[in-house]
């Protein structure tokens, strides 16, 4: 290379500014418009984890920023020690160069036979093969998957700031390049490795870094006056438009350095050399660097007068932050009007004494993000929150101090016509009305902004307000947390709880009025407030959710003289078990079975049978017992284990369509106990569920543990009657047998078609599958059942009796008391296509439309194999005396359900 010449023009960036698109061109004017409305902010909260702390932290922030790198779309994560290869490196070099655009419209066909025409960096490699940031083999070939090396990635860049020359000149590949990255800043940051080692990504985001603020080499003659020069022109701020300062922000939206803000939310202001200037957000994080020395990223619309920032990040040259919970306070002393010296605990459990740091007697004190008067001596009693202490000169005086206090709510409710949201407690409710303008507030979750419509019941709402009082407030943050825990409490610890094998802190203001003492043996859900401590509980203060019924306690044995319990569980099941040697009944520990008993007895006036609820220890002894307190207001108790209502002897009705058993809720989580009054034997017990309970019909029932919502969590029902659902479906009887069940117990087997199906249940004994006069169920016998929580049968009822097939005088049309069901037998009329005419001896010819009606046949005239099929409506018949049928017909609620053609 002949006649080189390397000189520095020192021009003025404003020059260098005029003058840079009248250079380069539409193409190039098109992509610096869109950098500067498109370029996005990844905020310090999308920092990836794997580089904070890092000393990459602002160089992959601004190339994220600048989506000239980013991290992993799936994990977040950057992987710094990950290689780089060739492919992705155009990219890098592409987006460095400003020739974005350039790239999208050139990946319409690949200039390398191994490179497709799909290839996701296809329009990135062409660019950088013509501009010659990298180069193909010698046989042609781009090989987009190789790793780059160190010395290649130093190459890369030289080229794109335009020192090739120099580096031919200083010896060419690899030497060359690297002596001329080291001397144009590249490698600064401690990037350093063998030539032909491959780069990391880390290294490669310092690196590009380094060279987005290098003054670039321009060639400013040509021919035989073939000259270079290093001009004032950086990539950075000719090719991206990207301007980097150095200021401090000192006014935000919600606050200036003194008092109350005027700007928008979309803005902040930061004082540079100086001068004081108004810089749009733009995304980024900006306002939460009030009173911060910052380096800052600004990109001017090249459409109006904004100035955008890019990136703001924290200057830690000039910055030093102590940030200390609330809880970690020790102590504020001091002198009035005078330097005040805080005391705080890094770890409570390990230091001997607190640290010390002494505040500015002049300085300014932010509450909850605005300026404000606040006397420092609050610090002492700060009971949420934390605060945080600034020094921006490195005199070790804080002369900024941050405190943030929370008020907790716990949601209820929110409001999206009044915009409210309601606390469970009753504390505080919260208005946030985005047409309010004499707020400014902020609703955030996990550092990003959420909506209202995003909050839910339960959400942990931490706000920070300007003012104590909400009513006074005029800028509110809120953090919403979703965080829980399941668990027992296990220990306590003055403001702590241990929930399995962690310890959790109490939010202090969960103290306040409305709120339940959490206990020992507490179980349920703990909800925490963006400080990780509990700040709401959805428990009950009893033994966990074993219920049983209490059939009768004794004390046994001469030597260990143990109390014994007989209960009947929550699985349909009799169980005997002991006591511990030491037994918590309700909130009295320590008690001896002795004691323990009377303490059952005393809690039922004097009667033993009773709903409990009970945990057992490793040995399978009882060792707590809580009985239900007597509440009996049909309303529900929160977080205690209660007796909610006991009806009168009428009892309640039972609502199908609605599920509600008078005003109470009923669902497919409410534990039925069927326990008829008067009976202690519990083999006249069975557990149920929800279609125990018949339409229209009246129960005498306790109901047990009422959520707020009025659903049921145990009812007790006490006027078993023996009638079945009205909603079931028929079971037409096949055969009985006699057989045993597991426990070897004699019972019988029903065999049957039911809902089309052929079925078979045992019963719950040898005695249950018999009519009303006590006969056993035979052939021909149509019932409806009950199973239960084994899924025995335990009730029947016979809806046909078999025995009365070829009887006339049984043709009835039959209501069933206190159901919206009614049955009728007897002679079809007529028969259509979707209904067919009947009469009985009670009722005059009827149409039924049975065109979702399941069919049966019974035929009684066959003596082999079964008597009873599942058939469909083209078999029934008009009556005909030589060929004698009936049908049987079961309607529920105006609905005809089953058909079953009966040939006698």
């Amino acid at each position: 290379m002949k006649g080189i010449q390397i000189t520095t023009n020192q021009k003025s960036k404003e020059e260098t500014k005029m003058n840079q698109f009248k250079r380069i061109g539409a193409l190039v004017v098109t992509c610096a418009m869109t950098l500067a409305l498109m370029v996005p902010m990844v905020n310090a909260s999308a920092l990836p984890t794997d580089v904070t702390g890092t000393k990459y932290e602002e160089s992959v922030q601004l190339l994220q920023a600048l989506k000239i790198m980013v991290g992993d779309k799936d994990t977040g994560a950057f992987r710094l020690e990950e290689s780089i290869t060739r492919s992705e490196f155009s990219k890098m070099a592409v987006k460095a160069a400003g020739l974005d655009d350039a790239a999208a419209a050139s990946n319409e066909k690949s200039s390398f036979p191994d490179v497709v025409k799909d290839h996701w960096a296809t329009g990135y490699i062409n660019v950088a093969a013509s501009q010659k940031f990298i180069i193909g083999d010698d046989v042609g070939t781009f090989r987009p998957d190789d790793k780059v090396t160190f010395a290649e990635a130093a190459t890369i860049l030289v080229r794109v700031l335009g020192f090739e020359p120099s580096a031919k000149a200083s010896g060419g590949f690899p030497t060359g390049y690297l002596v001329v990255a080291g001397q144009n800043n590249l490698l600064k940051g401690g990037v350093s490795a063998g030539a032909n080692t491959p780069a990391t990504r880390g290294m490669v985001a310092m690196m590009t870094f380094n060279s987005l603020t290098t003054d670039i080499m321009e060639r400013t003659g040509f021919g035989s006056d073939e000259q270079y020069e290093v001009v004032d022109k950086t990539l950075l701020f000719n090719k991206l438009d990207v301007t980097k300062v150095f200021g401090q922000v000192v006014a935000n939206s919600e606050s200036t350095l003194t008092g109350s803000s005027s700007l928008r939310e979309d803005e902040v202001q930061i004082k540079v050399d100086g001068v004081t200037d108004t810089y749009k957000v733009a995304g980024t994080d900006a306002k939460n660097y009030l009173a911060r020395n910052v380096v800052a990223y600004v990109q001017e619309s090249d459409t109006t007068s904004d100035k955008n920032l890019v990136l703001v990040a924290n200057d830690s040259n000039k910055n030093t932050t102590i940030t200390v919970q609330a809880s970690d306070i020790q102590d504020l002393t001091g002198a009035v009007n005078g330097p005040q010296t805080l005391s705080y605990w890094i770890n409570k459990t390990t230091d001997r004494t607190p640290t010390k740091a002494t505040i500015s007697s002049t300085a300014k004190v932010f509450y909850n993000g605005v300026a404000t008067a606040y006397n420092l001596s609050d610090l002492k009693n700060l009971k949420s929150g934390k605060v945080t202490i600034l020094d921006t000169d490195g005199s070790d005086n804080y002369s900024y101090v941050f405190v943030t206090e929370y008020k907790n709510i716990i949601v209820d409710d929110v409001s999206l016509t009044s915009f409210r949201v309601n606390d469970k407690y009753n504390t505080l409710s919260l208005v946030l009305d985005p047409a309010d303008k004499n707020i400014k507030f902020t609703i955030t979750k996990d550092g990003q902004p959420v909506t209202l419509e995003s909050i839910k019941e339960w959400d942990v709402l931490s706000v920070a307000m300007d003012k104590p009082n909400v009513a006074d407030a005029k800028v509110i943050n809120v953090i919403v947390s979703n965080a829980k825990v399941t668990g027992k409490v296990t220990e306590l610890e003055e403001d702590k709880v241990r929930i399995g094998d962690k310890l959790y802190e109490i939010a202090s203001n969960y103290t306040e009025a409305n709120r339940p003492t959490i206990k020992l043996e507490d179980e349920g859900t703990f909800y925490l407030d963006a400080d990780g401590k509990i700040a709401a509980v959805d428990t009950v203060t009893r033994a966990g959710s074993n219920y049983a019924y209490l059939v009768n306690s004794e004390m046994t044995g001469s030597i260990d003289n143990k109390l014994e319990l007989q209960l009947f569980n929550k699985a349909g099941e009799t169980v005997i078990l002991k006591g511990a040697d030491k037994i918590k009944v309700n909130s009295v520990t320590g008690l001896n079975g002795t004691e323990a008993k009377a303490a059952i007895l005393a809690a039922n006036a004097g009667n033993v049978a009773q709903l409990i609820t009970y945990e057992v220890n490793s040995a399978g002894e009882i060792y707590y017992i809580n009985t239900a307190t007597g509440n009996n207001t049909g309303t529900a108790l929160k977080d205690m284990f209660s007796m909610d209502y006991k009806s009168d002897a009428t009892g309640i009705t039972y609502n199908s369509a609605a599920k509600k058993l008078g005003n109470f809720n009923i669902n497919a989580s409410t534990i039925v106990l069927d326990i008829p009054a008067g009976k202690t034997d519990p083999e006249d017990f069975a557990v149920r569920n929800m279609s125990m309970f018949v339409d229209k019909s009246n129960y005498n029932v306790e109901v047990y543990d009422l959520s707020e919502d009025m659903t049921a969590g145990v009812i007790i029902v006490k006027d078993s009657n023996g009638q079945t659902n009205a909603e079931s479906p028929i079971a037409l009887v096949d055969r009985i047998t006699d057989t045993q069940n597991s426990e070897q117990t004699a019972v019988q087997k029903l065999y049957a078609i039911e809902n089309g199906v052929v079925i078979d249940k045992l019963s719950k004994d040898a005695t249950t599958l018999v009519r009303a006069d006590g006969t056993k169920l035979q052939p021909g016998d149509i019932i409806q059942y009950t199973t239960n929580a084994r899924g025995e049968i335990d009730k029947v009822t016979v809806l046909f009796d078999g025995r009365d097939k070829a009887n006339v005088a049984k043709e009835l049309d039959t209501k069933i008391a206190g159901t919206e069901m009614e049955t009728v037998l007897g002679k079809v009329t007529k028969k259509f296509a979707t209904s067919i005419n009947v009469t009985a001896s009670n009722m005059t010819e009827t149409n039924f439309d049975i065109t979702n009606a399941k069919v049966y046949n019974y035929d009684f005239t066959k003596t082999v194999g079964t008597q009873v099929s599942v058939v469909d409506a083209s078999q029934i018949q008009k009556y005909d005396s030589a060929d004698a049928r009936k049908v049987f017909i079961r309607i529920f609620k105006g609905e005809v359900k089953e058909v079953v053609i009966i040939k006698e």
